[in-house]
């Protein structure tokens, strides 16, 4: 019987520990948490955005190149996610393409997982802070201040440095520096974004639907405005609800944005953002819309024609972008024909400078980790260590928000773990 040593024991890590316990090896999972799964209890605000009905989920990832990642992810499916939990006794349901538990609580799924740990008779040892890691003949040992665990196999299931209080600390990277393993340079990935401006604290707390666009400058060391003519590249594009901050903007649509900015040193000389306010109105369909509703009002002041399309306290820095202010009346938008659109464009095209992401301790998932470069897609083994395996976060990938990154946890620890305990593929059943 194979003697398989996981560490770490987050949802890459159970899923590993169980997989490899099926395919009949004897089991240890490490943590130096005082419990498991203590990041998987966070997930989807404590809801657990499971998985994604997505037939390509590989699509929504980065790091590895699709073709690597696609090859794990085949292995196991979101359809088989659903299937394997429903065999632990979790219902789940699907909307939008998301699937939740139907409890709604993250802590069923970690209720489960540890249950079927149980009756497999996995040992778990928590508390237990990973030292070293060192491969003598053909034995993993693996150390904590209190013991060596010897293993034929070890799954390193560490995650990044994403929410370190729950034990996502980074130190799973220098357990695989030991071993040899680049470490391609770790980052936020899905994570609010800080902006420069003045007039964020008085917007603070305001949500509001938007469409928003990441581009790589044409022109270097130039900031807003950026005319037409000088907008590079487009990297990114979300829709969704934008929360505004008292340091930039957050919400889901920006955590799908943050992982391309937290690659430049100098995001704000490079990069730049725009945000759609309206993005359900064409620019046409906009002005045509104001002009309609100035000519109703008359002399009503301007804030009152916007109050049925913008947050009241939006207003004011919208109307300043248009060079207007909440003293001029509607009619002026009639006697200039220029306003409408100056205001249209504020509304449609409202440029934001981004400084950075915030920090790990606010971040999700982290961008980086072991270079899959080293690691086969097919076993998720070493390439330079035999019987040394890698899963989750981890790993260089890291996908878009809505259920792929906990898909590629519960893939890569299901091909980590059946690898591990088989030896060879040829074995696994």
């Amino acid at each position: 019987m194979r003697r398989v040593i996981v560490v770490g024991a987050g949802a890459s890590g159970m899923m590993a520990a169980v997989t490899a316990a099926r395919n009949g090896a004897a089991v240890t999972v490490v943590d130096a948490m005082d419990r498991v799964g203590k990041k998987l209890l966070l997930t989807g605000n404590g809801r657990c955005n499971l998985t994604h009905m997505d037939e390509h989920p590989e699509d929504s990832c980065f790091g590895a190149g699709r073709g690597w990642i696609q090859t794990v992810m085949r292995q196991l499916m979101p359809e088989d996610v659903r299937r394997f939990f429903l065999e632990l006794g979790l219902l789940t349901f699907e909307k939008n393409g998301y699937v939740y538990p139907v409890s709604g609580q993250a802590s069923s799924v970690t209720a489960v997982l540890t249950a079927e740990m149980k009756r497999l008779k996995i040992k778990v040892k928590l508390s237990e802070k990973i030292l070293s890691l060192e491969k003598k003949k053909d034995i993993w040992e693996v150390r904590t201040a209190s013991w060596c665990y010897e293993g034929d196999a070890v799954i390193l299931a560490c995650g990044s440095k994403a929410v370190p209080k729950t034990g996502s600390d980074g130190s799973g990277y220098a357990l695989a520096k030991m071993t040899g393993h680049r470490i391609r340079p770790v980052r936020p990935a899905l994570a609010p974004i800080l902006c420069e401006g003045d007039f964020f604290q008085a917007v603070s707390g305001v949500r509001c639907r938007a469409a928003v666009s990441l581009y790589l400058r044409a022109k270097g060391g130039q900031k807003p405005d950026v005319p037409e003519s000088e907008k590079g590249q487009l990297l990114h594009r979300e829709s969704g609800e934008l929360l505004w901050a008292n340091y930039g903007i957050s919400g889901i649509l920006v955590f799908q944005l943050a992982r391309f900015i937290s690659a430049y040193q100098d995001p704000g000389r490079e990069l730049f953002l725009e945000a759609d306010l309206l993005p359900d109105l064409t620019e046409g369909e906009l002005e045509k819309l104001l002009i309609s509703r100035a000519e109703a009002l008359g002399q009503e002041r301007v804030p009152v024609l916007l109050l049925g399309l913008l947050n009241e306290k939006l207003i004011p820095v919208i109307l300043k972008r248009a060079g207007m202010t909440r003293k001029d009346s509607s009619a002026k938008l009639m006697e200039d024909e220029k306003l409408a659109g100056r205001l249209a464009d504020a509304i449609k095209h409202f440029p934001l400078v981004p400084r950075g992401t915030k920090s790990f301790d606010a971040c999700q998932v982290c961008a980086g980790g072991v270079d899959t470069k080293q690691v086969s897609c097919r076993t998720l083994e070493s390439k330079l260590q035999k019987g040394l395996y890698f899963s989750g976060e981890i790993l260089d990938v890291d996908g878009l928000c809505g259920g792929y990154n906990l898909q590629w946890a519960w893939a890569s620890g299901y091909t980590a773990g059946r690898s591990a305990a088989c030896g060879s593929l040829d074995a696994v059943r």
